[in-house]
């Protein structure tokens, strides 16, 4: 795919119409755009769309379906994210009571709103320790991941997975175990 250029987030989503894209997400997207981009902001909507590689002027882009859609699992059921939270340290163990999962979470939505549903998923899964410095007594969280490194790691599995047709059936995943947090897509 790379010696070809094949850019499979630009092909065309078969079922959907460009109304798909156009929503609310889509129109601040546009406003902002054109804000910040002065030599856009007299370009029609249209040719944004294209340019921008939203749509090929008469279907929605599967990067315009995942980023503006309001429901793009619609089209795309898979390309969400699996999120568990196991009580040890493989897939196999199970808790005190016999539970195989502390949480488990399938993680949908637009891209943003995925990368939002992932940090939920991980802050409330993962450990929080509370130090009290002994010199000032003043406290401080701090968490078994960095926050800023966990929502990189998570970006960079949405923004960068293959989405070619071959993988079209294979979610982004999360598994917290006990002592890791793995990421794969």
């Amino acid at each position: 795919a790379f010696r070809k250029k094949v850019q499979d987030e630009l092909r065309i989503s078969e079922r959907a119409v460009i109304s798909d894209i156009q929503t609310s997400a889509f129109q601040r997207y546009l406003v902002e755009l054109k804000t910040k981009k002065a030599n856009l902001a007299g370009f029609s909507e249209d040719k944004i769309c294209r340019l921008q590689g939203f749509t090929d002027d008469i279907k929605p882009t599967l990067a315009g379906i995942m980023l503006f859609s309001d429901y793009p699992q619609a089209f795309y059921p898979q390309l969400c994210i699996t999120a568990v939270s196991v009580p040890g340290t493989e897939m196999s163990m199970t808790g005190n009571v016999g539970e195989r999962f502390i949480d488990n979470q399938r993680i949908d939505g637009t891209l943003s709103q995925m990368i939002y549903g992932a940090m939920q998923f991980v802050r409330n899964n993962m450990k929080t320790k509370t130090i009290i410095d002994s010199a000032t007594g003043k406290r401080c969280d701090r968490t078994e991941y960095p926050i800023v490194a966990v929502r990189e790691l998570i970006l960079n599995a949405l923004i960068h997975r293959d989405y070619s047709i071959h993988t079209d059936s294979t979610p982004v995943t999360i598994r917290r175990f006990s002592d890791r947090l793995e990421i794969e897509n």
